[in-house]
């Protein structure tokens, strides 16, 4: 038990926030406000934050920018006349300044990869115009679908470990983190928020 213990406390924590657009597939349940979740990958700790997308709630996405290490977006292979929306959400996600001057590594999940109406790999990567962000950060593609088969099982663990082994590439060279708590106001001032404006 004490080895187990020993183990699990020298596992490298990850904060992930994740985003994309209402229904492109993040989660089962709509996101109110967000969803937290962790998951342990290779020798890391994944915190997952899903984070709420709908238009009141973009404002408070700064909120979670703090000690991000890297970002999960989510797309919906299928939604053709979304994709132009979900493309100016990411470009305009990525240059805030907190994630510009870290250079934060984004997967993007290009979902819903079992329908048949989905667009190919490279019509989606054309039209979100990745070919850019790579240039300036760490950016990879993944195929995913909420209902994987063995392939696209492969493919969502690859988006993990890709996830939990890059930041540790950039850790010493990454700007300095500050210092919170888990109960700090990076949790309950986002979610005071939300909570106040959903319910306005």
């Amino acid at each position: 038990m004490g080895n187990l213990t020993t183990a699990f406390c020298r596992r490298r924590q990850v904060r992930v926030a994740m985003f994309g657009l209402d229904a492109a597939g993040k989660t089962t349940i709509p996101t109110i406000g967000f969803n937290v979740e962790t998951c342990k990958v290779l020798n890391a700790e994944l915190t997952v934050w899903d984070v709420g997308t709908r238009d009141k709630l973009r404002p408070l996405w700064r909120h979670y920018y703090q000690n991000t290490q890297a970002i999960v977006f989510v797309v919906d292979s299928t939604d053709r006349d979304r994709i132009d929306e979900a493309k100016q959400i990411l470009h305009e996600l990525l240059t805030e300044d907190e994630l510009m001057v870290s250079m934060i590594p984004i997967a993007v999940a290009l979902n819903k990869r079992d329908l048949e109406n989905c667009m190919s790999k490279e019509e989606l990567e054309n039209k979100l115009d990745l070919r850019s962000i790579q240039q300036q950060r760490a950016c990879e593609v993944f195929l995913t679908t909420a209902y994987p088969s063995a392939e696209v099982q492969s493919e969502i663990t690859r988006l993990m470990e890709w996830v939990a082994e890059y930041p540790a590439d950039r850790e010493e060279g990454s700007v300095p983190k500050q210092k919170t708590d888990r109960l700090s106001s990076y949790f309950w001032q986002p979610l005071m928020k939300m909570k106040n404006m959903m319910f306005e």
